[in-house]
């Protein structure tokens, strides 16, 4: 039975045209069903049923940096689908893939012997004070930041209905163990294998010589309160959807019950990835 691909890629990207010709002509010579999906990250909806006329594929590949596979993971998250990433991206710790092994991946599709590692997705759910709710799911995180308003915000964190600290920070970064290595990476959060059933919480310029950040269990629920902040503060999921939010936002956090399915690169490791992409120098011992 033949398969269907989505090729989700980001048309940013400089090198796009070249790769993607490479790719159609490759899936094309090998008789396999394809379809594209052009990135769109400042109108996304993170959900399948709202893209109309959306196909249902049976793999993805997705061509860009890690941000594309972001919005892959978050589009077809209910679906299962695996999702390989051809990297031509500037540090994509999830493209396990170089343009090189394209053919790889194709062999892949056809064959269907390949592994996937199981990412942990977060669902997101911001209650108001008017009764009206948000939600959303993230492969990396979420954020509550003071947004565009350049003053501390002062945020609440409750882990299982205990109350953890109150942060005065630019904002708080809710981690899952794939996007330690992003934004929480930055703010000088922990690196998790990336199968870990684990979450991170990270604070952002926290105004205390103190305040760290903190792995919890993966099935622990997060609250985040935004307190005396005047006008707004914002939610950001995975770096794609904002959402400005008002003092009192309930903002709660846990694990999804659905799961990224990642291609892996028998080739790689993720200590050798880690080695590469954070260009740590190679012990002569």
């Amino acid at each position: 039975m033949s398969k269907l691909v989505a090729v989700v890629y980001n048309p940013s990207k400089p090198e796009l045209r070249q790769v993607l010709d490479k790719l159609s002509n490759l899936l094309d010579s090998e008789e396999v069903d394809f379809f594209l999906i052009k990135t769109e990250f400042f109108n996304f909806s993170a959900t399948f049923e709202s893209h109309e006329g959306l196909k249902k594929p049976d793999f993805v590949i997705c061509v860009g940096g890690d941000g594309t596979i972001l919005y892959a993971a978050r589009l077809f998250a209910k679906l299962g689908v695996p999702i390989a990433g051809i990297d031509v991206g500037k540090l994509g710790f999830l493209m396990h893939f170089s343009v090189d092994d394209i053919p790889k991946v194709i062999s892949f599709i056809k064959s269907g012997n390949y592994e996937c590692e199981q990412r942990m997705m977060l669902d997101i759910v911001a209650n108001f004070e008017s009764g009206k709710t948000f939600s959303s799911i993230a492969l990396n995180e979420v954020v509550v930041s003071r947004g565009k308003y350049h003053r501390l915000i002062n945020i609440c964190v409750e882990v299982d209905g205990e109350k953890l600290i109150n942060y005065r920070a630019d904002g708080v970064i809710v981690a899952t163990p794939t996007g330690s290595t992003a934004y929480s990476l930055s703010a000088f959060g922990p690196i998790l294998i990336p199968t870990a059933d684990n979450m991170v919480i990270t604070p952002i310029c926290p105004h205390s010589l103190s305040a760290r950040s903190v792995v919890i269990d993966g099935n622990s629920v997060v609250k985040l309160y935004v307190k005396h902040t005047e006008p707004t503060a914002q939610v950001v999921v995975d770096g794609q959807e904002y959402l400005e939010v008002s003092e009192d936002t309930e903002v709660i956090v846990r694990k999804s019950p659905y799961f990224a399915k990642i291609v892996k690169n028998p080739d790689i490791s993720f200590f050798k990835i880690l080695r590469k992409k954070l260009k740590w120098a190679e012990d002569s011992i």
